[in-house]
């Protein structure tokens, strides 16, 4: 039974809506292998206009949308023998027209009434922001604070770890992160094709003129890497240690806009209402994936480490101060790093310079 105080819920744009309970759909004869693990009718939109963000254009038969939708997501629009995609049709009287399997292109929403065709959009919208979230994130946006003098500070705090805490359980070399890829998350996402990559630049760029230098100017964001803490409540089995970000100034803010920008688009979700920077200084991950991101919400088996002593001699640590004057698009799992040993980056926007 479903805890009523905590239903399961969904992002789309800045809205956050109920997902109900699912209904048993028959499959008909003529199954063509799309898959379809979710149903469409299982959420309610509210203010269908307002939620809107595709452009409608009036033709003499009467309107039509386009939308930009990768052709990964085409399963999920489709289902199996093609209910979901005849469901929609029917219970808003539009026409969807869906590229060739194997082709990429719009899907274009077409019908006689206005509100019909952007009840329609609406609703492929959430089928295809319910698709995205089942996928492993391929893109994140980072914050670099690997400057010299926070990889001499974290080169300093390993070396000691492994020198007085060796004897803790699980403690080893193996579970530091890299010293080049030190950095703060702003937000995961996944990006299917390459139009939603460019749309990600594009978006990024567009919070770079909009946002960051008519109110921040062209500074670094500086901040402060003090003290340690852990991702759970028993210290004595641990997966995530990292540094705190203190003194962070206007950086919550900027970023706090910047993930609303790619939550709009439909390419990222909200899991808090607040971002917690922090810096991975040790995660168990890393015992099997040294060119991950270090993601603690993944799934899979995981040896812990006790950090009890490492948190009584050094829970006061200080790191360094860090200027951050770049903001990255961020590959995960890419294969190879930039030449600094950084995470390859789609695209990179520099703070302090033009462009």
């Amino acid at each position: 039974m479903d805890d009523i105080l905590n239903p399961p819920l969904i992002w789309l744009g800045n809205r956050c809506f109920r997902k109900n309970n699912e209904m048993e759909y028959t499959v008909r004869s003529g199954y063509t292998g799309e898959v379809d693990d979710y149903q469409d009718d299982d959420y309610a939109v509210e203010d269908e206009e307002q939620e809107f963000k595709h452009v409608l254009e009036e033709y003499a038969g009467g309107f039509r949308a386009k939308l930009q939708v990768s052709s990964n997501f085409f399963p999920q629009i489709i289902g199996k023998g093609g209910q979901i995609k005849i469901r929609l049709e029917k219970e808003t009287g539009t026409k969807i027209n869906i590229p060739r399997k194997g082709m990429e292109g719009d899907i274009v929403v077409s019908g006689s009434q206005k509100p019909n065709v952007i009840r329609c959009c609406n609703r492929l919208d959430v089928i295809v922001v319910s698709a995205r979230q089942k996928h492993g994130f391929t893109h994140f946006i980072s914050l670099p604070v690997n400057s010299s003098q926070m990889q001499e500070a974290f080169h300093q705090f390993k070396k000691e770890v492994l020198d007085t805490c060796s004897d803790s359980r699980g403690v080893e070399e193996s579970i530091f992160q890299t010293s080049t890829l030190l950095h703060l998350t702003v937000g995961t996402m996944v990006l299917m094709d390459n139009r939603e990559r460019e749309l990600a630049r594009d978006i990024l760029q567009d919070c770079k003129e909009r946002i960051i230098i008519p109110d921040h100017g062209e500074s670094p964001f500086k901040v402060e890497i003090s003290g340690l803490e852990i991702m759970n409540d028993d210290p004595g089995e641990v997966d995530v240690l990292y540094g705190q970000v203190k003194q962070a100034g206007n950086l919550q803010q900027f970023a706090e806009r910047i993930v609303d920008r790619f939550v709009e688009a439909g390419l990222m979700k909200r899991d808090y209402d607040r971002i917690k920077f922090h810096v991975t200084l040790m995660n168990t991950l890393f015992r099997k994936d040294k060119n991950d991101v270090g993601d603690a919400n993944e799934p899979g088996n995981r040896e812990s480490f006790d950090a009890r002593t490492i948190l009584n001699l050094y829970s006061d640590r200080r790191f360094t101060d860090v200027e951050i004057s770049e903001i990255h698009l961020s590959q995960r799992r890419a294969g190879r790093r930039s030449a600094e040993g950084y995470y390859l980056p789609s695209t990179i926007l520099s703070i302090t310079t033009c462009g």
